[in-house]
């Protein structure tokens, strides 16, 4: 199956992601250079301080450097390491440069930037250690504020906890939800690529899956083009309940008969196309037949049997869907022939 383009925007088709990391950094740079114009505060040592937030808005380009590189050479998801780091080394910086200068840590809660941005859109890997570095950060900014700033020395820990606890709680809170929602996309994906009714692919299964399934060390792909012999007499006869079942039973013996990484779909009504790696025609026309034998059992006394066509090929490297048009017209034909033959019988395409 052909890779499909990458989206325009560069950034692992999400520029959500991209645009926050926008946000978030520029306003680094922001408060960094608000926090240098101001004149300076009380705070113990006010050079440190601004060296800090020098450091803070440095970190902040680099990283919207960074953005614009990723942009232009996707995927975003290759940066995703040096990007929290930088927020991270950010974050500390000017909160302590603050310290330092003014003796407040009003930006202290910036950290919740960080802590968004990890659950929000790293793996979980480097979400679990942006929660631990983002916890020692928050011990090193209160024990400073503790020691050169207004808060009492012995109020440390309780400083620590009510700081850290909204910080954390934010950062599960966000990746829970974004776990949920994750879920329910990869849900309503699988059910847009399902036969409600027999559960196999549909029809965009077969074009988006064609090419991806394991055929092992066969070196040939079978497609077999199945359709049940006078269905609508069935429906006319017993009722669609009954046309159901029929349909449902067909599902279950390709099922049966197929490899477990075979491509199993449901074309569209009473016809159905099962992918297959082989090595021998001769010996997918065998199974076929055995299909058909085992569905008239199953359904013995409705009066319909199953004719099937089957193309074979072996599949260009480079782009194997690319194959896929093709063999669906000569199974087709194959198809037609069976029907025109009397039905009830597989035909090989030439």
């Amino acid at each position: 199956m052909a890779p499909r383009p990458s989206s325009p925007s560069g950034t692992d088709r999400n520029p959500v992601k991209f645009r926050v990391l926008v946000m978030f950094f520029g306003a680094g740079v922001g408060l960094a250079v608000l926090a240098l114009l101001l004149p300076d505060g009380p705070g113990a040592w006010p050079a440190l301080g601004r060296a800090l937030l020098v450091g803070n808005g440095v970190c902040s380009l680099s990283a919207l450097v960074l953005l614009i590189t990723a942009r232009r050479r996707p995927p975003l998801s290759r940066f995703d390491l040096p990007l929290l780091l930088l927020a991270q080394a950010a974050t500390l910086g000017g909160v302590l440069g603050e310290t330092f200068l003014f003796g407040t840590q009003y930006s202290i809660m910036t950290q919740l930037w960080v802590t968004v941005f990890a659950a929000g859109f790293l793996p979980r890997r480097l979400v679990w250690a942006q929660q631990g570095l983002g916890l020692a950060s928050i011990t090193l900014m209160v024990w400073m504020r503790a020691e050169y700033g207004a808060t009492s020395p012995h109020s440390r820990g309780v400083d620590v906890l009510v700081t850290a606890l909204p910080v954390v709680l934010t950062g599960i809170a966000v990746a829970y939800f974004r776990g949920e929602a994750e879920r329910e996309a990869r849900a309503l994906e699988a059910a847009g690529r399902t036969d409600p009714l027999t559960g196999l692919g549909n029809r965009r299964a077969l074009f988006e899956s064609f090419g991806t399934q394991q055929s092992g060390a066969q070196e040939l792909t079978g497609l077999v083009m199945l359709d049940i012999d006078l269905f609508k007499g069935v429906n006319d006869r017993y009722g669609h309940a009954e046309g159901d079942r029929v349909i449902r039973v067909l599902a279950d013996v390709l099922r049966e008969h197929a490899a477990p990484h075979d491509l199993l779909t449901r074309h569209g009504g009473e016809e159905f196309v099962w992918v297959t790696g082989i090595s021998d025609a001769q010996a997918l026309l065998a199974r076929v037949d055995a299909l058909r034998v085992s569905f008239a059992q199953r359904i013995d006394g409705l009066g319909v049997t199953v004719s099937a066509g089957v193309a074979v090929t072996t599949l260009p490297p480079g782009d194997p869907a690319a194959a896929l048009p093709e063999l669906l017209r000569r199974a087709d034909a194959a198809l037609y022939q069976a029907k025109a033959a009397g039905r009830n019988q597989a035909r090989l395409a030439t």
